[in-house]
């Protein structure tokens, strides 16, 4: 689903035809003809400062994020849950969503993998993420108090991960 090493990225990208690209989101559309797949090569945490790490993920995308989450922790695959972790870092206003989702299906996930997803969630970084990417608390869906529950509830689940 994601591929996070850039020269593998590179390498399948020489493998497909680019479909079309948008300069302003900083997305490229491919298909891969050989298993007939299409893919989009994104900059999830693009900003006018920068662009931060490049994504290249399969498309279609899930429909929802519990689908998403669902696929990416569950298997044994460490790109998947590192991308995702990406992915979702760039967009806080659905964190109280996928903390209770977590919370409440973390016994059908590989802990390895959910570990690996709230490191690269980002929530001890929340206030850099933040001016990252440019985006004002007021903004937020909900309390900047609330981002710093975040950081407990990622601990919680990081120590719950081990136990069970």
């Amino acid at each position: 689903m994601y591929i996070v090493d850039p020269s593998r990225q590179l390498q399948i990208m020489k493998e497909m035809k680019q479909l079309r690209k948008d300069t302003e989101k900083y997305e490229v559309f491919f298909h891969h003809t050989m298993n007939d797949q299409m893919w989009k090569s994104f900059f999830p945490r693009a900003t006018k400062d920068g662009l931060g790490p490049k994504l290249l993920r399969q498309e279609p995308h899930p429909e929802t994020y519990e689908e998403l989450l669902d696929i990416c922790l569950s298997d044994e695959v460490p790109e998947n849950a590192i991308g995702l972790g990406i992915d979702l870092s760039a967009q806080m206003e659905i964190w109280p969503e996928i903390f209770e989702y977590l919370e409440n299906n973390r016994r059908d996930m590989n802990s390895g993998q959910l570990r690996l997803f709230l490191k690269h969630l980002q929530v001890y970084r929340y206030s850099e993420n933040l001016s990252e990417l440019n985006i004002d608390p007021e903004d937020l869906p909900y309390e900047e108090s609330e981002l710093q529950k975040f950081l407990w509830r990622s601990r919680k689940l990081k120590f719950k991960s081990y136990l069970f």
